[in-house]
């Protein structure tokens, strides 16, 4: 049982369907067996371009028998609306698909949804009418998205009786391909009614597949999305071009923009239940878990979590010499990326002049609505009013907002090096700061393993570092932290001689500042936020210490040869502070406000002098703001095994009775000696289970554990 007339196999008619499953049950269900991602030649998406009535559909008919014209509209005007598919064999047996595009300069914009996929191109020139307008504009179309292989078809031969004519024809095509992607490519005559010249054209189609590369099944997985529809039985359908990865059936997926998540329920290539579609491929996928009311065309199938959509696109951008005006700043146009079209405003940034047509540099395209792109990734611009192809270019970048007064086009070009490590060796000099591996494969849309080989090699040319936990740093990054840490630890330590060393979170946040700094002075861009670079240079830290670049100390960080000091005043109070501690035993003061208002010293320099009395090991700090002397530790440990012998396992209020103190001194004790392990709390009673390092013969200290 087949569904609508136009939701047939994605193979044939308008956007490509699923066909129903027998009995409206699911393909498994009804016994057959569902097939594996095909071996051999790799998928290849064959598409058409050329003007209004040229014979495009005429064309695909005859090489495959299917009519990719199903829309009522399309019977009842003569020609196509939208995008149409065939499912195709090479004369080898290589599996193919064709994609229709429509020829009518009001449905441009369906022609670019179907040109992302294209992997080869049929531009189809009518003989009795050679070139015209929307040939030109789709063979610029084909050449801003990158399509690279192709053939030209020269169709109703059977209508010109004037062999002269023909060449004549010809001879203009070759004029108008000059310099273009196709001014190499065979130039092959038919017509079609007839079957004239289409084993001519099948030879030069095995011909051109055999140079076109296979598309990227070990990529993320990318499926744009140009037809989304409901089939009762069935639910959602989406489908498109696998232009990147593999999917299986069962896979969890996610629908961008908008953030969806779904599973794949079914999958078809061609109307033929498949197990798993590779890159290439034409591919139904019937989802569950989401509403068919959000999907539309434009949006992506993706992994969650690895692309997101965003308004801020940072491009290399070409206005065509055919443009109808200069490009001038915030102009609004039409965007034109993978199957979506998106309005947006261009904010030049390299030259800031308007630009006339023919001219090329760096602009910031601020979206009016979120769009799934990746750095690399092709675009077309269409002119606002009346909407006609003006330019395109690559992606170089996106989510960041760009300035003009900082060069950014120096930047940009280095992103889009084609060594994949100076590319991200180029993001990591510009961050200033350690990032994960993790944010680098999202902001680029690559696989983790493709990001970690290029970190390898740049890190092998000496250009990053690799840290602990999956963070890199750009190599002269990591000597300006270094250098701002020496200076930071520097300035603490004469400011502040008596503080054993500057806290981690302090020391952190100071060069996170720092880099935030350099950052807008060097390139006036938006910093890694705090939260995102603090794992990072933490990570930076641990590597300092281990190399002997910083010392710590529990939780402060000291440059190694620094000794915390003062004058012959400040050991005195030193002095004082330890020996109210001596004399306070187990009750000592409550705080060190009040250690200094006993001792007689400042009350700023307090907590100063007691991190130097504890990295002494004259004091020991049990909880915030509470020192004992290790000396009172050991006496009240001896109190408890006394009192363990007595009692058997004791509670707080007898404990607290043992060691003659409040239970404001006696339950921090005891939760320290619980930490340390000396104690161990069971219910409301403790047992002694251990001793102090200080007492390693005393065999109370082990004769509990």
């Amino acid at each position: 049982m087949n569904g609508p007339s136009d939701s047939a196999s994605p193979g044939a008619g308008k956007g490509g369907g699923m066909t129903a499953p027998r009995s409206g049950a699911a393909a498994g269900e009804a016994g057959t067996t569902a097939a594996s991602a095909p071996a051999g030649p790799p998928p290849l998406v064959i598409g058409t371009a050329g003007h209004v009535d040229h014979g495009k559909t005429t064309l695909v008919r005859a090489l495959t028998g299917v009519d990719t014209d199903r829309l009522q509209e399309e019977k009842r005007r003569g020609i196509s609306i939208d995008l149409g598919f065939a499912p195709f064999r090479l004369p080898s047996g290589r599996p193919a698909a064709i994609v229709d595009v429509p020829g009518h300069e009001r449905f441009v914009h369906n022609m670019a949804a179907g040109v992302h996929g294209m992997d080869l191109v049929l531009l189809v020139v009518a003989a009795d009418e050679g070139v015209m307008p929307q040939t030109v504009e789709h063979l610029d179309i084909l050449q801003l998205l990158g399509v690279r292989h192709g053939l030209v078809v020269l169709t109703k031969v059977d209508l010109v009786d004037d062999p002269a004519w023909l060449d004549l024809v010809e001879e203009d095509v070759r004029a108008h391909l000059r310099d273009t992607l196709l001014a190499e490519a065979p130039v092959v005559r038919v017509a079609p009614p007839t079957g004239q010249g289409l084993d001519r054209l099948l030879t030069a189609l095995e011909d051109a597949a055999r140079r076109v590369p296979g598309r990227d099944a070990d990529g993320l997985l990318r499926l744009p999305i140009d037809r989304a529809f409901t089939l009762p039985g069935f639910g959602p359908v989406v489908t498109g071009t696998l232009v990147a990865g593999r999917v299986r059936v069962g896979d969890r997926v996610e629908v961008q923009p908008g953030g969806m998540t779904a599973r794949i329920r079914h999958l078809q290539v061609h109307g033929r239940e498949v197990e798993e579609a590779v890159a290439g491929q034409r591919v139904a996928a019937n989802l569950v878990g989401v509403d068919h009311q959000a999907l539309h065309r434009g949006q992506v199938l993706v992994r969650p979590g690895t692309l997101e959509a965003t308004r801020w696109l940072a491009v290399r951008l070409q206005w065509l010499p055919r443009a109808p005006w200069p490009l001038r700043h915030q102009e609004r146009v039409r965007v034109h990326a993978g199957a979506a079209e998106v309005l947006g405003r261009v904010r030049l940034l390299e030259p800031v002049r308007p630009w006339q047509p023919g001219e090329a540099g760096w602009a910031l395209i601020r979206l009016e609505e979120p769009l799934v792109v990746a750095p690399g990734d092709r675009f077309v611009v269409r002119t606002y009013s009346p909407a006609r192809t003006a330019g395109g270019g690559v992606v170089a970048d996106v989510g960041r907002v760009w300035s003009r007064r900082h060069a950014p086009g120096r930047w940009l070009a280095a992103f889009l090096a084609d060594d994949p490590a100076d590319g991200l060796t180029a993001r990591l000099e510009r961050a200033g700061l350690p990032r994960p591996a993790t944010a680098l494969a999202r902001e680029l849309g690559q696989p983790m393993r493709r990001i970690e080989q290029a970190l390898a090699r740049a890190e092998a040319a000496g250009r990053v570092r690799s840290l602990p936990g999956g963070h890199w740093v750009a190599a002269p990054a990591a000597e300006a932290l270094a250098r701002q840490a020496r200076a930071t630890l520097e300035r603490h330590h004469q400011e502040r001689p008596l503080e054993a060393g500057m806290s981690r979170d302090a020391l952190l946040h100071a060069l996170w500042r720092a880099a935030r700094g350099a950052a807008d002075a060097r390139t006036g861009d938006r910093p890694v936020p705090e939260a995102e670079a603090r794992a990072g240079l933490q990570a930076l830290l641990e590597t300092w210490i281990a190399a002997g670049v910083l010392a710590a100390d529990d939780d402060r960080l000291r440059l190694p040869d620094w000794e915390p000091g003062g004058t012959a005043a400040d050991r005195q109070h030193l002095e004082r502070l330890a020996a109210v501690y001596r004399q306070g035993g187990l009750a000592p003061p409550a705080s060190a406000e009040e250690a200094a208002a006993t001792a007689g010293v400042p009350v700023a320099d307090a907590l100063g002098l007691l991190s130097i009395l504890e990295r002494q090991g004259r004091v020991v700090r049990v909880d915030t703001g509470l020192w004992f002397t290790p000396e009172a530790l050991v006496d009240a440990w001896r109190r408890l095994v006394a009192l363990e012998r007595q009692v058997g396992p004791f509670t707080v209020a007898q404990a607290r009775d043992a060691l003659g103190v409040t239970r404001k001194w006696a339950l921090p004790l005891l939760e320290y000696f619980d930490r340390r392990r000396w104690t161990r709390r069971e219910g409301d009673l403790r047992r002694v289970v251990g001793g102090p390092d200080d007492e390693p013969g005393d065999e109370d200290a082990t004769r509990s554990r």
